[in-house]
């Protein structure tokens, strides 16, 4: 699977968002001749639990043109130049920058960059997702993060099978792509590894084969139900095509 963009009027620094399995094209023709580029891909997720509203930058560019980025946001995948890029955020419609990281990204490479924690404790945190490495098959694949600042160590499981999808996860720890068998209607939990007790569930999902799923618990274990940052989990998925 290749990531790629012929050079022409797109920003040096930062492309747009795209599907993994696009190869882009240029719109001037007198480009068409040229050797395509090929990209890195970055799933920005805003994992930090806070109600503040904030604007992300990839490079010079702000990437949320339309609306503020809010704790749950995602922007994925982005295409990038490969080599040494700036993410960073500012408060909404403010130039101050908040946080600031200088990202390397490989040619080809997939990866994710999670806002994470609040206050003096806000930071990047950036994994590679090896999706070019991994082979598409009758399965599904999942994999687990815990971006909750104060749970404790957690496991995923399917509701009903024996065996964990993921284990014993702290804070920015976070699982391989599992092989989990597709199905509708399916049950995720997350638990506390020490007790085994079901911290909260994400419910009625459906899991297909060849689809690429993260499951990220969030927010803060001791918050009321009602609050918009109480401790949950969260889901979302991306397909390869071959």
């Amino acid at each position: 699977m290749r990531i790629s963009n012929h050079l022409g009027s797109i920003s040096k620094t930062f492309v747009a968002a795209i599907a993994v399995s696009v190869v882009f094209s240029a719109c001037s023709k007198k480009y068409d001749d040229m050797e395509p580029v090929q990209l890195a891909a970055i799933t920005i997720v805003h994992a930090g639990p806070d109600t503040k509203e904030l604007d992300f930058y990839f490079g010079n560019e702000r990437v949320n043109k339309e609306a503020a980025f809010k704790y749950g946001n995602k922007f994925g995948y982005l295409g990038a130049y490969p080599g040494t890029s700036r993410i960073a955020i500012t408060e909404r419609g403010k130039s101050s920058i908040l946080l600031s990281k200088n990202e390397m990204y490989q040619a080809g490479k997939f990866y994710s960059s999670f806002l994470v924690d609040t206050g003096s404790k806000r930071a990047f945190f950036t994994i590679n997702d090896k999706l070019d490495s991994i082979a598409v098959n009758e399965k599904a694949k999942v994999r687990f993060i815990n971006l909750s600042p104060d749970a404790l160590p957690l496991d995923l499981a399917l509701s009903g099978t024996a065996t964990n999808i993921a284990s014993n996860k702290g804070f920015k720890d976070f699982s391989v792509f599992t092989d989990v068998e597709p199905g509708e209607n399916l049950t995720l939990e997350v638990k506390d590894h020490a007790s085994k007790t079901v911290k909260t569930t994400i419910p009625a999902i459906k899991l297909e084969k060849g689809k690429f799923y993260t499951v990220w618990a969030r927010g803060f274990k001791d918050k009321a139900e009602t609050d918009s940052l109480k401790f949950k989990a969260t889901i979302y998925n991306v397909t390869l095509k071959n």
